[in-house]
C-alpha cells in the first residue's frame, strides 16, 4: 500500500508543512527508521537526530517544524500515528463460513455473515449477531448473547447467560461467567453460596488473554463501554467497572467493588472487596487498596496500602533516608553520652571545691 502525505494528512486532519506529494509506503517508529516510512515524535530535542535518518516524513506537534523532512502537524501525534498504522495494517478478516465441524444447538440464532470456526460449541438459545466471529475451540454456553462485529478468539469460554455487546474483542483463553468466590462458614465447613447472576460486557470492550470475570451472586458483574482489560486480570463477582477504563496485567478486583469511568490501573493493582474508585483516578503499579476504601475522583494513588501520590512520595522519601537518619541518631547519641560524662565530671569537681 502507498499513500501520499497529503492523503494521510486529510485522514488524520493534520497540517502539511513541506512536500505533501511524497509517497509513504509504511509506518514505523523513530527507534526503527525505514526508508519511505512515516513515524511520529513529540520531543523537539530528538528532531535533529531523526532528521538524519532515512524516514520519509514525520507526524509532529504543531510547535515542531523541520527544514529537512516534510511533516504533518497534529495536536496528538501518537493518536494520529495509531490511526495511520491501522490504515496500513487493516484488521484481519475472516471468511464468512460456519464450519460443519462446529456444534450449534438448534435453538441458537445466528445472524448474517457470522464466522464459526471448527470445534466451537454454540449452546441452546445462544444469539450471535451479524458479522461476528467465533474462533476455533470456543465454548458459548446456553442463553449467551453476542452483539455485532464481535470477535471471540480461540479457546474462550462464555458461561450461561453472558451478555456481550457490539464491537467487542475477547482474546484466547479468557473465561467469562465463572462462579464467584462465595462461601459462608456454618461452623463446620465452608458452604457454597449459589452464584445465580451473570456478566455483562458492554460495547467496544477489549479483553486480553487468560482473563477471568466471575458472574454475580445476584444481579450482574458489569464491564462498561470502551473499557480495555489486559492479560491475566481477575474480576470478582458483582464488580462494576465504568466506561473507558484501562486495567493492566495481573490486576485483581475483589467482590462488589465499583470502578468509575476513565480509571487507569497499572500492573498488579489489587482492590479488596467493596472498594469504590472515582472517575479519572490513576492507580500506580502494585497499588493495594484495602476493603471498603473510597478514592475520590481525579486523584493519583500509589503504594500498599494505597495513599495519595504526594503523601506516599514523602513516606517513600523518608524510608529511603532511614539508614542515613539511623547513622545520624547514633552519632548524636554518642555526642550526648560524651556531654553527659563531661557534665558529670564538672559536678564532681564542683563537689570537691
Amino acid at each position: 500500500m502507498e499513500k501520499t502525505l497529503n492523503e494521510i494528512a486529510i485522514l488524520i486532519k493534520g497540517t502539511i508543512v513541506g512536500n505533501g506529494d511524497i509517497e509513504i509506503i509504511g509506518i514505523t517508529s523513530i527507534e526503527s527508521p525505514k526508508e519511505g516510512c512515516l513515524a511520529y515524535i513529540t520531543d523537539a530535542k530528538k528532531l535533529s537526530e531523526i532528521e538524519k535518518t532515512c524516514l520519509a516524513a514525520l507526524i509532529v506537534p504543531p510547535e515542531i517544524q523541520s527544514t529537512v523532512k516534510p511533516v504533518i502537524q497534529h495536536p496528538h501525534p501518537k493518536v494520529a500515528w495509531a490511526i495511520v498504522l491501522g490504515l496500513f495494517n487493516p484488521a484481519r478478516t475472516f471468511p464468512k463460513i460456519i464450519s460443519n465441524q462446529a456444534f450449534i444447538a438448534k435453538s441458537a440464532k445466528i445472524g448474517k455473515n457470522v464466522t464459526i470456526e471448527p470445534f466451537s460449541y454454540i449452546g441452546e438459545n445462544v444469539t450471535i449477531d451479524e458479522d461476528s466471529v467465533i474462533r476455533s475451540h470456543s465454548y458459548i454456553d446456553e442463553g449467551t448473547s453476542i452483539g455485532k462485529n464481535t470477535v471471540i478468539h480461540p479457546g474462550v469460554v462464555l458461561y450461561p447467560n453472558t451478555k456481550i455487546g457490539h464491537n467487542v474483542a475477547i482474546h484466547a483463553g479468557t473465561v467469562i461467567g465463572t462462579d464467584g468466590f462465595g462461601y459462608v462458614f456454618d461452623g463446620q465447613k465452608h458452604l457454597k453460596v449459589p452464584q445465580v447472576g451473570n456478566v455483562i460486557i458492554e460495547d467496544d470492550v477489549e479483553i486480553g488473554g487468560c482473563v477471568t470475570i466471575d458472574r454475580a451472586t445476584i444481579g450482574s458483574t458489569i464491564i462498561g463501554k470502551g473499557t480495555k482489560i489486559d492479560n491475566l486480570v481477575q474480576i470478582a463477582h458483582n464488580v462494576e467497572i465504568g466506561q473507558h477504563s484501562c486495567l493492566s496485567a495481573q490486576t485483581g478486583i475483589a467482590g462488589s467493588s465499583k470502578v468509575g469511568n476513565f480509571v487507569t490501573m497499572g500492573g498488579r493493582v489489587g482492590l479488596a472487596d467493596h472498594v469504590e474508585i472515582g472517575d479519572q483516578v490513576m492507580l500506580g503499579a502494585e497499588s493495594g487498596v484495602p476493603p471498603g476504601k473510597k478514592i475520590p475522583p481525579k486523584q493519583i494513588w500509589i503504594g500498599t496500602p494505597a495513599r495519595p501520590y504526594q503523601e506516599m512520595r514523602k513516606q517513600v522519601g523518608a524510608q529511603l533516608r532511614i539508614a542515613e537518619t539511623t547513622q545520624t541518631v547514633r552519632e548524636l547519641k554518642k555526642r550526648v553520652e560524651e556531654l553527659e560524662k563531661q557534665i558529670e565530671n564538672l559536678k564532681k569537681e564542683e563537689t570537691k571545691q
